[in-house]
């Protein structure tokens, strides 16, 4: 019987027909969209931060739908977690939720892969590896995801973070790559302790999949955090990538992470899309 299901859901998800859906769960809610026909890949969204006026929802699903052109165009099956703050959102301390893996019932990054997962044999060679993208605070998860699991990453592109996990065991995670040990509170009184150890060798694996899209006027000065060298967004995202560089060449990988800056550009999602899009899939050169 539940190969027949499986056979029946395999048709319905190659058929002529877009499909998109809005799926809750406990753990957390994700929108996806899979376009018509056959489909070999899976794309990852991860949006930025919630507005003061919108809600999770929202701006998850205005991600699915800048999304849905290059999902239909690369023939990939679009998947948008949505990063709700009950249930992934910034801790007290200036710990952010989901952009540092956390989560409340599921660690952002494993809910991530479990949704890869769910999806990956809806593709046509049942790989639960996916292209990546995150904006801003998705940006950010993007850097720490890949620094758990770059082996689960075809290509990623961050898009305009303003932190990220640097290469080096001189600060903590979530902004390098040191020992941390946490203990969390949400608001409604879920406790966790959390404990992060980084591997440099996984650093060095993410170079091979990593590249940086920002745009050159997004020159706001940032707070200064560990590790981080410079003033802004682009400051960031070249010192970081240097260093990425180096821990890569210290691990005997041959990679280069770029950094793509397009002028006259802010620090604008829907403006940056259509280069990261390409950066992403591969299209582009250095």
């Amino acid at each position: 019987m539940n190969y027949i299901l499986m056979a029946l859901m395999t048709v319905y998800f190659s058929s002529a027909i877009a499909l998109e859906k809005f799926s809750p769960s406990l753990e957390g809610d994700h929108y996806v969209f899979i376009p018509p026909g056959d489909n070999s890949n899976l794309l990852i969204v991860a949006h930025g931060t919630i507005g003061k006026n919108e809600t999770a929802n929202q701006v998850a699903h205005r991600f699915l739908v800048r999304w849905k052109p290059y999902a239909t165009k690369y023939n990939a099956i679009l998947i948008v977690p949505v990063f709700d703050t009950h249930r992934f959102g910034n801790q007290k301390g200036g710990y952010g939720g989901y952009r540092n893996l956390l989560g409340k019932y599921i660690a952002a990054d494993e809910f991530v892969n479990q949704l890869a997962d769910k999806y990956s044999k809806y593709t046509l060679n049942n790989s639960n590896q996916f292209y990546l993208y995150g904006h801003s605070a998705g940006g950010q998860f993007v850097s720490r995801y890949s620094a758990r699991h770059p082996d689960r990453i075809v290509n990623g592109v961050i898009s305009a973070a303003g932190r990220y996990s640097y290469p080096t065991k001189a600060s903590k995670w979530p902004y390098g790559a040191a020992y941390r040990k946490k203990k969390v509170s949400w608001p409604d009184g879920v406790f966790q302790q959390i404990r992060y150890e980084p591997d440099l060798a996984n650093y060095a694996k993410a170079t091979r999949v990593l590249s940086v899209v920002i745009g050159s006027k997004d020159t706001s000065q940032q707070p200064k955090r560990p590790s981080h060298t410079g003033k802004n967004r682009i400051d960031f995202a070249q010192t970081w990538a240097i260093a990425m560089n180096r821990n890569a060449l210290d691990h005997g990988i041959r990679a280069k992470i770029n950094v793509h800056i397009m002028d006259g550009v802010g620090h604008d999602s829907a403006a940056l899309t259509p280069t990261a899009a390409t950066v992403l899939f591969g299209k582009s050169e250095p």
